[in-house]
C-alpha cells in the first residue's frame, strides 16, 4: 500500500464523515440521529487508524532508506577491502598490501575499523613506516646495517 492510496482513503472517509454530519442537521427522528452519530464515530475511528498507518508507513520508509544506505556502504567497503591482502613484510610487520599499483601498505588496525590509511616511510635506516591515521609505527623494510666509516 502506498501513500497515495492511504491519502485517498483518508480523504474519502473524511468526506463521508462530513456528509454524515450534514445529515444530522436535516430533520430526522431521534433513532436515526443516534445511528448517524454512531456511524460518524466509526468513520472517525477509521480515519484515525488510516492516519496512524500513514505515519507508520513513513517511519518504515525512512528505516528502509537507512538500511539500503548501510547495505550500499558495506558493499563498497567489501569491494575496497578485496583490493588488499594481509602480508608479512621484510621487516616483520603484518600489514595489508595493495594488490594493484602503486604498491603500498595499509595499517591493519585502521583496516579493521573499515578505514584505509596508507603507511608512510619515515626515511630512516630502521625501515619503519608510520600510519597517518593512528600514528603507529610498522617495521616494513628490513633495517639497514650500520656502516662503519673507513679510515684511510
Amino acid at each position: 500500500m502506498d501513500i497515495a492510496a492511504i491519502t485517498g482513503a483518508w480523504q474519502g472517509i473524511k468526506a463521508a464523515k462530513e456528509l454524515v454530519g450534514g445529515l444530522i442537521d436535516a430533520k430526522a427522528d431521534a433513532e436515526a440521529k443516534n445511528r448517524i452519530y454512531e456511524a460518524q464515530a466509526k468513520l472517525g475511528n477509521v480515519q484515525d487508524a488510516l492516519f496512524s498507518m500513514r505515519e507508520e508507513m513513513f517511519a518504515l520508509q525512512d528505516e528502509n532508506k537507512t538500511l539500503r544506505a548501510q547495505i550500499a556502504e558495506f558493499g563498497a567497503w567489501d569491494a575496497k577491502a578485496k583490493e588488499y591482502e594481509l602480508t608479512t613484510t621484510q621487516g616483520g610487520a603484518v600489514v595489508y598490501r595493495f594488490k594493484g599499483q602503486p604498491e603500498h601498505y595499509a595499517c591493519p588496525s585502521c583496516f579493521q575499523s573499515k578505514q584505509i590509511h596508507i603507511l608512510q616511510t619515515t626515511r630512516k635506516i630502521s625501515g619503519h613506516f608510520m600510519c597517518t591515521g593512528c600514528d603507529k609505527a610498522f617495521p616494513v623494510n628490513a633495517a639497514e646495517p650500520l656502516r662503519t666509516p673507513r679510515l684511510y
